[in-house]
This record gives structure tokens, sequence and C-alpha cells, in this order.
């Protein structure tokens, strides 16, 4: 059977692995498979078939996807144990002659072992059941010690010999990792200076270079951040268990770790690149992170593009980004764009129908309900993961254009909403909210701009208001001012949504005044055992805390508001703004 060359400690096969994920990334999955199990024997080219197998399994969720990702998983563990430090155990052990693993060996093998079972443990967390939280939770606790205890042997040697690493700041992008990458490359094009070392200074029969070192400190450094990035962004409950198990996690440290390796020459650079742009693009916005600045992540992800465009310009994966990207600027137009080039270029059904959600949520963004809804619906028939997600947004699209021509034409939406496979989250939310659409007695009554508070809680609550224009956020302050109050068909969700609108446009003493009369309100019908909706209170609590922290007289009373909203409980999207809580306590 045909095997990767290892000459030059291993190099072709580390820049054909790169080759491999460079064509998945570039909408030529068939040819990067075929590459990959054109070396079946080769530990490098499985590991990075493996990477192909996470991803796709991730994207489709299918359950004959994930099984085979899982098993190949487990198989690059098995994989591991024959080589590297486990070879030489196993020779100590049993007095084996087998041929001893080379450092670079060991540490190769170490590196794909902590990959493989973070992703493994990704894939079982995923399950969302108990017994599978605690058996990922081990399994990342083995990647964490495993990754750490790499991470330290390589720094060390880097920094006995090639010089202090000073890994980059994350939002200096572009200056800080200029500095790095230009003294790496004057190594990686000289003569190579091998010598003979190993993570305890004791000399080893086979001798490593600077160039080996460079690429496995750029190997060890993605999987590294990834854990550090994933850790530190849990809720407070959750960190309480990582600790328990012994993970820790650092945002700046995981962000720096990433920055790193996505310059380097390994073959996990380009899926360092998609990690970031996945932070700064959608979980930063998402968690609001930066409150309603959804620009905070923009000019680093403007630099990541930018410096990638020449090799995945065309990548449909790529213009998913390009288009987040756009969509945080508040640049539609351009947006929808290249989410339609995504659509295009995409080869795999469930990127497509990710950038098909990105252009029915522009649409929505737009308050163009009628497109946003032929795409949503388009969705719910066609998507097999989020149907009664996608038909709820079409149901308060239908009624925020008056579109609903009778009383069954919204029971039939409400049933499908309903009908639901799995009892998460977004579930729960979905249910709770087809429970206040109108009665057959109510329906021919209920007003457009009932359906429309349904559309601009979504707004609120996906952190997209901010990506209204000022015309946009004005019409919708102007829908919020109610007639009656039967046009609301949650208490207090209008002066939220005014309140957050008011502030996205500076405008802050209407925002505190709105916040207020919500918080006022709300209060008054919790008193009277109405606990339903809770989350307008803890959310117009964050709000208002968000604009009082920021004035010395009231920071002090913002800081008691965030503290009262903690101690709220059990309510939609609880998790979600216990992280954005927690970050504003933070600073």
């Amino acid at each position: 059977m045909a095997s990767a060359s290892r000459e030059n400690g291993g190099e072709s096969e580390w820049i054909l692995a790169k080759e491999g994920l460079k064509l998945l990334i570039n909408n030529r999955g068939k040819e990067a498979e075929e590459l990959f199990m054109k070396y079946p024997e080769s530990l490098v080219m499985f590991s990075g078939y493996s990477f192909a197998v996470f991803m796709d399994a991730l994207m489709s969720f299918e359950e004959e996807k994930l099984t085979k990702a899982i098993s190949t998983l487990k198989e690059v563990e098995q994989r591991c144990s024959t080589r590297g430090w486990f070879k030489m155990v196993k020779n100590k052990m049993f007095g084996t002659t087998e041929e001893e693993p080379t450092l670079t060996e060991t540490l190769e093998t170490q590196i794909i072992l902590a990959d493989s079972q973070v992703c493994l443990a990704v894939l079982v967390f995923l399950q969302q059941d108990i017994s599978g939280y605690l058996k990922a939770g081990w399994v990342l606790r083995k990647a964490w010690k495993l990754y750490h205890s790499t991470y330290t042997d390589i720094l060390n040697l880097y920094n006995s010999e090639i010089g202090i690493l000073n890994l980059p700041d994350p939002n200096l992008a572009s200056r800080s990792s200029d500095n790095v990458v230009k003294n790496e490359r004057t190594i990686l094009s000289s003569d190579e200076e091998a010598f003979k070392t190993t993570s305890n200074g004791k000399t080893s029969d086979t001798p490593l270079n600077k160039k080996v070192i460079i690429r496995l400190m750029n190997a060890v450094t993605f999987g590294y951040g990834i854990l550090q990035l994933g850790v530190s962004l849990l809720p407070p409950a959750l960190l309480r268990l990582t600790s328990f198990l012994g993970l820790g996690g650092s945002r700046a440290h995981g962000l720096s770790c990433l920055m790193y390796s996505r310059l380097g020459v390994d073959m996990r650079a380009p899926l360092a690149t998609l990690s970031l742009l996945w932070y700064h693009c959608i979980v930063r916005p998402y968690y609001a992170l930066d409150g309603t600045n959804v620009r905070a992540g923009a000019r680093v992800s403007e630099v990541l593009i930018h410096e990638t465009r020449e090799e995945f310009g065309d990548s449909a994966l790529f213009l998913f980004f390009r288009g987040r990207l756009c969509r945080l600027n508040s640049d539609i137009p351009s947006a929808l764009s290249a989410f339609q080039a995504s659509v295009k270029n995409a080869n795999q059904r469930e990127i497509k129908l990710l950038s098909l959600h990105e252009v029915g949520w522009c649409y929505l963004i737009q308050l163009d309900f009628e497109n946003s809804e032929s795409k949503f619906s388009f969705l719910a028939t066609w998507s097999r993961w989020s149907r009664p997600f996608y038909t709820y947004i079409a149901c308060i699209c239908k009624g925020s254009r008056n579109a609903f021509t009778d009383y069954p034409s919204l029971e039939e939406m409400v049933v499908s909403i309903r009908t639901s496979s799995k009892a998460n989250q977004l579930d729960e939310f979905l249910t709770k909210r087809a429970s206040c659409f109108p009665g057959r007695d109510d329906f021919a009554t209920c007003s457009t701009r009932f359906w429309k508070l349904f559309v601009y809680e979504m707004l609120y609550l996906w952190n997209s208001l901010a990506s209204c224009t000022k015309e946009d956020l004005l019409q919708i302050i102007s829908d919020c001012n109610l007639e009656s109050p039967a046009e609301e068909p949650m208490k207090g969700v209008s002066k939220l949504i005014q309140g957050a609108c008011y502030l996205i446009l500076g405008r802050s003493s209407e925002a505190d005044t709105m916040l207020r009369e919500c918080i006022q309100s709300r209060t008054e019908l919790n008193q009277k055992g109405h606990p339903k909706d809770v989350h307008i209170l803890a959310f117009a609590q964050y709000e208002l805390a968000s604009i009082l922290v920021e004035a010395p007289e009231t920071k002090e009373e913002g800081r008691k508001l965030l503290l009262q909203t903690v101690q709220i409980k059990d309510y939609d999207f609880e998790e979600r703004l216990t992280v954005r809580v927690s970050s504003l306590l933070r600073h």
C-alpha cells in the first residue's frame, strides 16, 4: 500500500495533508477524500481525513455521518497507540526490540491524539444526554492534559533553540503576527540547522531542526487554542464542572494560539483561520460579548478574509464568513451577494442550507417579510434539523405582512412548530411562542403589529437589531408604539425592543426610560403571580445595567441590577444572557 514520504521530519506528509484540507475547504470534498485515502498507512494523512469526516458530521448532523466520524476518530486513537510515546512505553514494558520513536514522532502523535479526543468529545456532547456529558468531560480532561504537556514541551524547545515566542495579540492581528511570521519565514527558507535535544534537555538519537519545531508549534497551538477558547465561553454553571475536571480556559490565550497557528505551515492553519472567523463573526455577536457593538470583531475578520482571499476566495465556507462580516457592518446588500455566491459554489448540501438561512435572515434584518418568509418556508421543507424553527419564522413573517388567508392556515403551521423530535431550549422557546398566537376567535382581529413584535423579539434575542439601518430601527420603534394592550403578545416586550433600539442609536436617555418602564411592568406582573415570559425582565435589567455601569455615579446601581439578574432562573436563553452578564461583571 502507498504511504506518504517521511523525509525531512515528515514534511511531505504535512504538506499533502494541508493540500487535502485546502481541497475540502475549496468545495472539492471528493478530491480531498481521494488524496487522504491514497496513503492509508500514514497517520498524518489519516488524521487529516478524520478532520474532514468530523467537519462533514458537524455540518450535517446526520446519524450515519456522526457514526462514521466517531468510528474514524476512534481509529485515529488506536493508531496513535502504536506510535510515538505509546510505542516507547510498550517497548519498555514488554522488552520488545522495535525501533524507538523519534522525538518528532512522539510529539506529532500526542498532538494528533489530543486533536482526535477533542473532536470526539464535541460529537459526544452534541448527543445531549447526561452520560454523554460525563463521558465527553472525561475525554476532554485527557485531551487537556495531553495538550498542556505537549504545548509546554514544544514551547520550551522553541524558546531555547529559536528564541522567545511572543504569541500575537488577537486584537492586533496583522501587526504582531507579522513580526512572528517574518522571523519564522527566514528560518523556514534558510538551510536546515539540525541539533539533538529532547523536551527534558537530554540527547535524542534523531535530530530536530528549527523547521520541525516551528511546524510542531503551529500544530499544537491549534487544538490547544480551540480548547482554551471553548472552555472560556462556557456559562458559569458549566465552568464549575470544567474546574472540577481540571480544565482551564483563557479567551485571550486561546485567540492568541489560533492567530499563531493560522500563519503556520501545518495542515491545521486553514482550520485555525476558520475557527477565528467563527468566533469573531458568529460567537461574539451571538453572545453579545461586546454588547450592542456587533462590529467589535469586524476588523480582525477583515484581515483574516483579506489575507486568505487568493487561496480561498471561491470557498463556500469563506464566502459564508464574508457574508457574516458584511452583516456585522450592516452592509446587507453585500452580505446577500456573498451568501448567494456561497450557495452557488457549495457542493455540500448543508453549507447551501446554512447560507440560505443567512439569506433569509438578511431579509429579516431588512424587514422584508415577504422574501424572508419565502426563504424560511423553503428551509422548513428541506432542512433536516431546524424545521420547527424555520416554520416559526415563516409564520410570524406571514402574519407581519397580513398574508394569512384563514385560521386553518395558521393552525397548520402551529402544529408543525409544536412537532419536534428533541426537547431542547430552542424547541421550548418555539412552543411557548406558538402558545401566544391568536386562537380562532381572535384571529380575524389580530393586527400586523402583533406579529411584528415576534419578529422584532427574534432580531433582539439573536442580537441582530444592531445590523439594521437607522431608518429600520426607527420603524421598529414606531411599530412598538401600541394602540391597545391586545397588540402585545407578551407584557413588556415592546418596551424592551424600543429600549434596545434606542441604545443602538446612541440615545441612552430614551433607552433608560423605556427599559425602566419595561422592568416596572414586568415586576408588577410577577408580583401578581404571573411568571410567564420572565426573559423580558431579565434582558431588560441587563440592558439597563449596561447603560448604568458606564457612568461613575450609577455604576453601583448597574452592578446591583446585574447581580439581581443572576438570581432570575429558568427563562428563555438563560445561558446566553448569563454569559453576557458574567462578561459585563468582569469588566
